[in-house]
């Protein structure tokens, strides 16, 4: 019995904890790398649910999990899987995750736990519902989306370019553009004229405006740049996946192997995706954005989380989890922008449901907020316009539950300084719309790939390569062969492969013409088959486009439905080839890619390129079959090519990848064995599901094993292994034999084992030979011998048959003798070849001397190693120049020592001292000079040394130190050496040099035959230096200016001033000195600053070299103005003004503070000031202002501003004297733009004080009365309700400190009515009392409630009599028109109360009114005959 173990931790754990296992609880695995029964399922693994009981342990761990009312602090998610593994007697089993389902009560205690095992391959937990457009890794592939970057990755053959990515991989040609059209239908006619592209009449698309051929160019016919995009390589796909998906920590959760996903797999490196999110062009909506963080270090992670059970921060996105459906984060983002034009969108998208919880919207900086519960977030940036850059961004995440704590994301933990992009190809917005899981689930498919985990890392390679990595395994022993069944197979008749779309333009008409989907395969073993009626699928998640050959080198895909219209369908997958002659065997032909339509889609010209070069799609990754991946295809049925009609492309899918088993699965003899076996805990850990097993003298596939992990009892599902029968029912057995065949068996017994061969039965004589495992077709011998196996050789006829099989012939080793090679003075190379060992070889090498007879050439050479083929020897020691050496090669072998030929060589003579010649010197100054020479022969051996014999002696060279270069030369050729203050070299000295050098062959020196003479220069002195004038002089500060003359000989090293208020001498006390560098000659400057006002200063030039420093004799005096100090205040002569105005002026003064008493002057010149400020109101802090006065520009005391002044437009006329006494009248009245009302604080009410001015100082005198003056106590108030008399219309305003205006209120939408005495109080008097209408509101108008009009004084016996009189008397009528049966009143008062009494009496006569109409008025006051004059 096995000792069953079971670990668990949490995630963020240390430490595991050993959950306790019922005694006799059964746990039994399943494992199953390929299921005979169903294929097509890949990321199987394994899962496995059993009990635990609730021991003191399991309750800690699982935390009394049925109690669900404790805090979440103190329960156990079971949400979530926790980390496991399994040990078998404290050895390592199996890894993976654990769930638990459940827990079980007795008698209201836990009593069990239900919980499940997974096995460690967990890629679908991991990815969940994600999309491709998810990795957000692949923002670093994002695009521009122009004409001119469409064009340029459809016609470079790199595509749109290699990128570095952030995982430090550089990808090649990542993206690129086919001409695969996703509105138009491309087609060729080089012979007729076709519609233009756009019909501007029409206002609309030609559906024939696709004619690529360049003489209908003028036209403006073919391939519109919005009908391509781009297209992304898989592998990058793949990469994103590996590089998107990390952990809380940044680290990868998924790695895959390199086993089949890497860059030199054609057939799977050379795949892209077309990337078309919608069906049709993309004429908006470009999906130009920015995702944060892609700089370097910002991740959101990086901030401190305090709501750690709730929120998990990563470097792009955040999760939110564990929320109560009450329970919600409130988000607020600040955003600040460097620049700005239009509106930026900020949209917080949930990645976990793929939706935009909310978009918001800035034109400026500012803050926004939303309320989000559970999901994966981010932040998705923007913009209407081009060049809006974000200067920073932060967000808090605030929780609304608990105690409302803060989760800050600051801008140091973000991207900041980033431009959103404008006109982007973002990958991630035009991606296909597919799960990760989907399309990893299309690749494992496609390729018949298959997963395994292994140390953290994803193995994934083809069914066949991992049965190929297996090892055979003898189980007999273990197994009951009292139980074995055997079942057929077979479980279905027949599996089809397809791709799921197939229904753009032409793949649909390739199954309407020939009742098959392009590309699809079905296997049924010639259609026999009848015993089982189940059909098996194996369908791709993506479409398969079927492309159009137009002409020569020219090729295209249609993104179109059988209508020609725009189609999107699945994910388009296919192979780009660019259009050369090495690519495609044909020059291709130049195409129209339009660039700009006048009246479409917002151009104003016409612009179409003649291209030459493009990418063109394919289902195969070569045409030629000198191309990688050739005779690949991404067909599973052999198709047609639609570039030839060639049918040479036999890899399909089906072919190369699904053949071996599934062929194996519908032969007629292949049985599924089931067995019962007890394995050893040794099996158990080492054992994989390549392995194949051995029972008895039978080998079997694994197809599924089933494990009790206590017992080791298992029971097996086996298939045929290798060794068993094929189709034909003959067994087959594979070995190598030789290629090549001699009429000699000792030359053929010496051939390499090279070609694979299979039999049946036993290896001899009248064994028959084939060259496949089906043992159908016979290997074509020649009759002659061929070595086999074993150190046998036999014959082969022509239809595979053996004869003669026997050992190979005993003979010493069979030798070859060379030349030699490499030969110097000094040493060769001695070669040979151990051609046929002809037994066991156990010593070679070479005799090598000077004896023509090669036993004389003794002791042998003996070289490393016993196999055939070429070895040789470096001869490098006891070689003499000018001399003969003999070489013989050797080899000893148990029958004997066989050797080669003896080959001869001479070695050159020895060399002799190299030649050099002396060079003229360079660089020659006082202190030193460079010497040069030439080496130019080396005399036959290595250069190892040069120099030079340096002296003052001219005599001979050797009269003269030597002085050697170092490192030493090592070439011919020029060398220098550098003479100096080592060498003690003197100013305007003559000095005598000769070349030498030396080879590796002697040390005896060559010496030049002449030598160079060099006169150094004289020594230099200290440079002349003299002071300027002094420049930008100011009261702390000016700039001193030197001119160094000369440099006299030597360069400058430094130069400088002194400069203090001493002018005894530059050095005094009280000066400074300031350091200017310096190192050419001219003027220098140095800027004092930080210096006393009105004080005399002095200054001194200094300059410095190599022979040492001068000072200038004269030195310049600089006087220091006053000190002036300048003020940007606001004046006006109105303190109200200058209180609220935004516009300045600068004003100077001699105090450094803005003080009362303070002089103020407008000008400055040079530091002295004039022009004394005007009289008036100065402010330069906030809500305070100084009066000036006296025209003397002293401040005043410090006065507080009064802000809150309201002012009145009024009736211009009134101002002047006009008392009106009708409401409608004063309404029409223009406003005076002169004479204003004002008061502080709000709506000007009945009583209060206004003023003429807005400092509120003067009161106004020409008011003609109230209400209360012009009429007495109690019945005043009668005639604020229906006035009478000297009153005024008015519009109330307030000061826009923005646009510094004042601006009606409520945008002049009331006009009030009020009457003022002439002490300036007022009165505000009804507009229609009876409506309740103190003032007239245009947006709900209304009539006056009162009118009033003049009438004669008298009355008259006719019309015409009452015509000729003057109005001069006032009467009243509760109306706005006047006409019969109005009544009028001689008071306004009664008027408008309508009373009996003061009922005008006419007495029936006629009266003109001041309208220029007559009437009666009867004693009541009653008009008839009311008509114009």
């Amino acid at each position: 019995m096995n000792n069953i173990e079971l670990y668990v931790k949490q995630f963020g754990d240390d430490d595991y904890t050993r959950l306790d296992l019922f005694k006799d609880e059964t746990i039994s695995l399943t494992q199953t790398i390929q299921d005979v029964k169903d294929p097509a399922k890949i990321f199987t693994n394994f899962s496995k649910t059993f009990s635990l009981p609730a021991s003191k342990t399991n309750n800690k761990f699982f935390k009394h999990y049925q109690n669900f009312i404790q805090s979440q602090d103190f329960s156990y998610d079971a949400r979530k899987k926790s980390i496991a593994k399994i040990e078998l007697n404290s050895l390592p089993y199996q890894k993976g995750k654990l769930r638990l389902e459940g827990v079980d009560l007795k008698n209201g205690r836990p009593d069990t736990y239900r919980i499940t095992f997974f096995g460690e391959l967990d890629l679908k937990e991991i990815l969940g519902d994600r999309k491709l457009q998810d990795l957000d890794f692949l923002d670093e592939f994002d695009l521009t989306f122009t004409a001119a970057n469409v064009k340029s990755g459809l016609t470079s053959s790199t595509g749109t370019g290699n990128i570095v990515g952030s995982d430090g991989e550089t990808y090649t040609t990542p993206t690129l553009v086919s001409l695969i059209g996703n509105s138009m239908r491309g087609f060729y006619d080089n012979v007729n004229t076709t519609p233009s592209y756009w019909d501007n009449t029409k206002q609309e698309i030609n559906i024939s405006g696709g004619n690529l051929a360049a003489n209908n160019s003028t036209q403006y016919s073919g391939y519109y740049w919005k009908d391509l995009v781009y297209s992304i390589r898989l592998y990058v796909i793949v990469k994103a996946i590996e590089n998107s998906i990390k952990d809380t920590a940044g680290n990868k959760q998924i790695i895959f192997s390199n086993d089949f996903f890497n860059t030199t797999n054609t057939g799977f490196y050379n795949l892209y995706m077309l990337c078309q999110r919608n069906a049709g062009k993309i004429l908006e909506g470009l999906g130009s954005s920015y995702t944060p963080n892609k700089q370097s270090l910002k991740s959101y992670a990086n901030a401190t989380n305090v709501h750690t059970n709730n929120l998990l921060l990563d470097q792009k996105d955040w999760d939110i989890y564990g929320l109560t459906s009450s329970q919600q984060f409130q988000f607020a983002i600040t955003v600040n922008f460097t620049s700005i034009t239009g509106y930026a969108y900020v949209e917080l998208r949930d990645k976990s449901s793929n939706t935009i919880v909310t978009t918001f919207n800035f034109n400026a900086n500012g803050q926004r907020s939303f309320s989000i519960g559970n999901g994966t977030y981010e932040l998705i940036f923007r913009a209407d316009n081009a060049g809006v850059v974000v200067q920073d961004f932060k967000f808090d995440l605030i929780g609304l539950f608990g105690t409302y704590q803060t989760t800050s994301i600051t801008t140091g933990n973000v991207d900041a300084g980033f431009t959103i992009p404008s006109q982007a190809f973002t990958i991630r917005n035009n991606i296909p719309d597919i799960k990760i899981i989907d399309f990893l689930t299309g690749l494992f498919k496609m390729f018949n790939l298959t997963a395994y985990k292994e140390n953290g890392k994803i193995y994934v390679d083809t069914l066949d390569s991992y049965y190929t990595s297996g090892t055979l395994r003898d189980v007999t022993e273990y197994t009951d062969s009292t139980t074995k069944s055997v079942d057929k197979a077979l479980p279905y008749r027949e599996i089809d492969f397809k791709y799921e779309d197939t229904n753009n333009i032409l793949a649909k008409n390739h199954k309407e013409q020939f009742q098959s989907d392009w590309g699809s395969a079905a296997y049924n073993d010639d259609g026999s088959l009848d015993s089982n009626n189940t059909v098996y699928e194996i369908m791709l998640p993506f479409q398969h486009m079927k492309f159009e050959k137009l002409t020569t080198g020219l090729q295209v895909g249609h993104l179109l439905d059988d209508k020609q219209a725009p189609y999107l369908g699945k994910p388009v997958i296919y192979y780009p080839i660019y259009s050369t002659v090495a690519n495609t065997g044909e020059s291709p032909t130049q195409i129209n890619f339009i660039e700009e339509i006048n009246g479409y889609d917002s151009g104003s010209t016409n612009t179409t390129t003649g291209i030459s070069s493009y990418w063109i799609p394919s289902n195969t990754p070569a045409i030629l079959n000198t191309g990688s991946g050739y005779p690949e295809s991404i067909h599973f049925n052999l198709e047609i090519n639609e570039w030839n009609n060639s049918s040479a492309y036999t890899d399909t899918l089906f072919q190369k990848y699904y053949n071996s088993y599934i062929t194996n699965v519908f032969r007629f003899n292949e049985r599924l064995t089931k067995i019962k076996a007890k394995l050893p805990l040794s099996f158990l850990q080492q054992y994989t599901l390549a392995d194949e097993l051995q029972i008895g003298d039978l080998t079997y596939r694994i197809n599924s094993i089933t494990t009790n992990l206590q017992t080791g009892e298992s029971s097996l599902e086996l298939l045929n292994g290798s060794e068993a029968v094929v189709s034909s029912g003959v067994g087959f057995i594979s070995i190598l034999i030789s290629s090549s065949n001699s009429t000699t068996p000792s030359t053929a017994c010496g051939y390499t084992l090279n070609t694979t061969v299979y039999y049946t039965g036993i290896l001899g004589n009248t064994t028959q030979l084939f060259t496949n495992e089906g043992l159908t077709t016979s290997y074509t011998g020649s009759g002659n011998y061929h070595a086999f196996p074993g150190s046998n050789y036999a014959t082969i006829d022509t239809n595979g048959y053996i004869s003669n099989y026997q050992p190979c012939p005993t003979q010493a080793p069979t030798m070859t003798t060379s030349s030699a090679s490499n030969v110097t003075y000094q040493s060769f190379t001695a070669n040979g070849s151990l051609d046929v060992a002809n037994g066991t070889v156990t010593e070679k090498g070479f005799y090598i001397g000077t004896s023509p007879t090669y036993t004389n050439n003794t002791p042998k050479v003996v070289v490393s190693g016993t196999s055939t083929g070429s070895y040789l020897y470096n001869k490098t020691s006891g070689v003499s120049g000018n001399t003969p050496y003999y070489v013989t090669a050797y080899a000893i072998n148990e029958h004997g020592e066989g050797i080669g030929t003896t080959v001869s060589l001479t070695t050159p003579s020895a060399p002799i001292p190299p030649t050099v010649s002396a060079l003229t010197e360079q660089n020659v100054t006082y202190t030193g000079f460079t010497a040069r020479l030439e080496i130019t022969s080396d005399g036959g051996d290595t250069i190892d040394g040069a120099g030079f014999y340096m002296g003052v002696n001219s005599a001979a060279a050797t009269n003269n130190p030597h002085y050697n270069i170092t490192p030493a030369p090592t070439s011919t050729g020029i060398k220098t050496y550098d003479f100096g203050s080592s060498e003690s070299i003197l100013a305007n000295t003559t000095y005598y040099y000769w070349g030498t050098a030396t080879n590796q062959y002697s040390a005896t020196k060559g010496v030049s035959s002449t030598y160079e003479t060099v006169l150094t220069t004289t020594a230099p002195s200290a440079p002349s230096v003299e002071t300027q004038t002094e420049s930008s002089v100011t009261s702390t500060s000016f700039t001193g200016n030197i001119n160094i003359t000369n440099d006299n000989g030597a360069s400058i090293t430094s130069a400088g001033i002194w400069m203090g208020t001493n002018s005894s001498a530059y050095n005094a006390a009280g000066n400074t000195f300031y350091n200017i560098s310096a190192t050419s000659t001219g003027v220098k400057s140095y800027n004092f600053t930080s210096l006393t006002p009105n004080t005399t200063y002095y200054y001194w030039g200094s300059a410095t070299n190599s022979a040492g420093t001068t000072i200038s004799t004269a030195y310049e005096t600089v006087n220091t103005p006053q000190q002036v100090y300048s003020y940007n205040a606001h004046y006006n002569t109105s303190a109200f003004a200058a209180c609220v105005q935004s516009l300045t002026a600068t004003y100077y003064s001699y105090t450094s503070t803005w003080q009362v008493g303070m002089v103020l002057y407008t000008t400055n010149t040079s530091g002295t000031l004039s022009g004394l400020a005007a009289d008036g109101n100065y402010r330069l802090n906030p809500n305070k202002y100084h009066v000036v006065s006296g025209g003397n520009g002293t401040l005043g005391a410090e006065q507080s501003c009064n802000l809150n002044i309201y002012r009145l437009r009024i009736t211009a006329s009134y101002v002047s004297g006009t008392n009106f006494y009708d409401l409608t009248t004063v309404f029409g009245q223009s406003f005076s733009t002169t004479n204003y009302l004002y008061k502080a604080g709000g709506a000007f009410s009945s009583g209060q004080l206004v003023y003429a001015d807005e400092n509120l100082t003067t009161t106004p005198t020409y008011g003609l009365g109230t209400f209360k003056t012009l009429h007495t106590y109690p019945q005043d108030y009668k005639y604020q309700l229906y006035p009478d008399q000297a009153f005024f219309a008015a519009k109330m305003q307030t000061f826009n400190t923005s646009t510094q205006q004042w601006v009606d209120h409520a945008g002049g939408r009331y006009t009030r009515f009020y009457q003022m005495d002439s002490s300036g109080y007022i009165e505000p008097v009804y507009w229609n009392y009876g409506n309740g209408d103190l003032y007239y509101d245009s947006v709900n108008p209304s009539t006056a409630g009162l009118s009033g009009i003049k009438i004669s004084s008298s009355g008259s016996s006719d019309a015409t009599t009452a015509c000729s009189t003057t109005p001069s008397t006032i009467v009243y009528y509760d109306e706005t028109t006047l006409g019969n049966n109005t009544v009028l009143y001689t008071d306004s008062r009664d008027a408008g109360e309508s009373t009996t009494s003061n009922k005008f009496n006419g007495g029936g006569n006629w009266y003109k009114f001041e309208n220029n109409y007559r009437a009666q008025i009867s004693s009541s006051g009653v008009i008839s005959n009311y008509a114009s004059c």
